[in-house]
């Protein structure tokens, strides 16, 4: 660990590491903001949103044909609202029609685009075999595959233990603030992923995370076609896949420490490639921030959408406040500097923000925490990408708040014991959702459907779940990297295949 007169100066060197970020970031935001909605009609967004209110007025109209009495009342204010945003929407397509945007608006769209695209690509190009071959080198740094007991105990403890932390204060915060009873006329936007999830069992769904889907050989914990695990960006299968595989090694004498090491050189090579697109990551994450305002219409859209949902949206952000803080009083307890620790993690904690993608960002978080904060690489490699495929705090957090919000919304009340359900469905919905964008998402469709919701009830939320899944998703982040500063404390360096803590 550094000194004490070390650490003013790590402190302002973690912070010019971050200037360009912090900048890009701001840069993205006000060019979304004010020239977002210029970009949106020139991308064609309004025809787009066009077609998706005409079928949510069509599904809306054939649902009230089946209501009577207070849900018909109910109904008639949400439809009500969805009718008035179709016409101001046609409204619009009829003044872009009249009036074109300019030509430089959609070349700046098609530009922002491409170059979110493009760095989002490189690091999703890294992830796989970054996980793999990381994993294969933790587990085979161990020296004896009985040494995996106490780092892996340590590991799923923690996790297990703030992931039910956030649950439960999500749940509680919901059900404090009641925030569904305290929004009216909201629409409920129809989307794809729900309605296919929506059939689905959950307790098929929890069997699916284990063996996967007959449909679908690449997906589950123990994939059948490994290559189509690959190919379908199943983490979870090529993690089980590399932790078996990597303590097979341990037992094959000189041979397998041969392989080993080569995994390990293979790790460090990737990082080192990590290293080079960090140099383009201020560009990547401005364009990313500046497109994601943009292709919903510009700020003043997202901050109507986030007026009507405001008391959903403050309940879930005092909720993941409130999880960063328990992290930090847990870095505090492990002997971390909460401050430097998380100055440390910047870049990666900002690219979560940017990305909404925890996969996406594992290979920062390997780099960060080795380079900046001094963890041991054996906690780094077994810790991070573990953790970024069934350690969710946030996402945990946002599912139960969610399925308790849509109860509130159509004017249901759960019981304690329906409460309890929540907590354990979201806690497993959380360690099955895939760290992608909006993944939570998809999996929130089995927390609802276990207490009895309507799934249809999730289009509701759709509106602003992609600003809250980038929070949630920096929060996921942060937590598996409090992990790892967990196991490095907790773990003797023996147990973790190694001298020193890094």
């Amino acid at each position: 660990m550094n000194s004490p007169s070390n650490k003013p100066a790590d402190s302002w060197s973690h912070l010019l590491h971050l200037l360009p970020i912090l900048v890009a970031l701001i840069l993205g935001i006000l060019v979304g903001v004010f020239y977002g909605e210029a970009m949106w009609k020139a991308s064609g967004g309004p025809t787009k949103q066009q077609a998706t209110l005409e079928k949510a007025v069509a599904a809306s109209t054939a649902q009230g044909l089946k209501l009577d009495g207070d849900p018909k009342a109910a109904w008639e204010v949400s439809h009500a609202s969805l009718v008035n945003k179709l016409q101001k929407t046609n409204d619009i397509v009829q003044l872009v029609q009249k009036e074109p945007p300019s030509s430089i608006a959609g070349a700046s769209f098609r530009l922002i685009k491409f170059l979110g695209d493009l760095f989002l690509q490189m690091l999703k190009l890294l992830v796989l075999p970054l996980v793999v071959t990381s994993m294969i080198a933790g587990i085979g740094g161990l020296g004896d595959i009985r040494g995996i007991g106490r780092l892996g105990r340590t590991t799923m403890a923690y996790f297990l233990v703030t992931t039910i932390i956030a649950v439960v204060i999500g749940t509680v915060l919901v059900v404090t603030i009641s925030p569904g009873s305290r929004v009216h006329g909201i629409i409920e936007m129809p989307d794809e992923r729900v309605e296919r999830r929506s059939t689905t069992d959950p307790i098929d769904t929890i069997l699916e995370l284990v063996v996967g889907s007959s449909k679908d050989p690449g997906s589950g914990m123990i994939p059948s076609n490994l290559f189509q695990a690959a190919n379908a960006t199943n983490v979870l299968g090529l993690i089980v896949f590399s932790l078996v595989l990597g303590g097979a090694l341990t037992t094959l004498g000189e041979r397998g420490r041969q392989v080993i090491e080569f995994f390990a050189t293979l790790t460090d090579a990737i990082l080192q490639i990590v290293r080079l697109v960090m140099i383009v990551a201020p560009v990547g994450i401005f364009a990313i921030v500046a497109y994601n305002i943009a292709v919903r219409g510009g700020g003043e859209a997202f901050w109507t959408q986030a007026q009507q949902l405001g008391w959903y949206v403050a309940t879930i952000s005092i909720g993941l406040i409130s999880q960063f803080l328990i992290l930090l009083l847990i870095l505090r307890g492990v002997g971390r500097s909460p401050m430097e620790f998380v100055l440390g993690a910047g870049r990666p904690l900002l690219t979560a923000f940017s990305t909404a993608s925890s996969s996406a960002t594992l290979p920062l978080s390997i780099q960060s925490m080795e380079d900046e904060n001094g963890i041991s690489k054996q906690s780094a490699n077994f810790v991070l990408p573990l953790g970024a495929t069934v350690n969710m705090n946030g996402t945990a957090l946002y599912e139960a708040v969610a399925a308790v919000f849509i109860a509130q919304l159509h004017g249901i009340s759960l019981d304690p014991g329906q409460l309890i359900v929540v907590v354990i469905t979201a806690t497993l919905a959380a360690v099955g959702a895939a760290g992608i964008p909006e993944a939570g998402l998809v999996t929130l469709v089995m927390v609802v459907t276990a207490v009895g919701l309507p799934a249809s009830g999730i289009g509701a939320i759709l509106a602003v779940d992609w600003f809250l899944d980038r929070l949630r998703t920096t929060i996921n982040v942060f937590g598996d990297m409090v992990g790892c500063a967990v196991t490095d404390r907790l773990v003797p360096p023996e147990h973790r295949g190694g001298k020193n803590h890094g």
